[in-house]
């Protein structure tokens, strides 16, 4: 039996109405500003009991190759 969900697949666990979404909190809101943030690169969340204690943010910087240093 596969265990794995697909991405794209709700959850009926997290489904809420629109009359019953749960407020975001600051740190919620700090990880999506990050993902938001970086076109290229990796969003790291850092819990301690189930808290978001620390967002770490790691963002690539595509270079164009210089035409004059071939």
């Amino acid at each position: 039996m596969n265990t794995f969900k697909r991405l794209n697949e709700p959850d009926p666990r997290f489904a809420v109405d629109a009359f019953d979404t749960p407020a975001l909190s600051a740190q919620e809101h700090a990880v999506l500003e990050a993902i938001r943030a970086t076109p290229y690169g990796s969003v790291e969340v850092v819990l301690h009991q189930s808290r978001i204690v620390q967002v770490v943010k790691t963002e690539k910087v595509k270079l164009e190759s210089d035409p004059l240093h071939r």
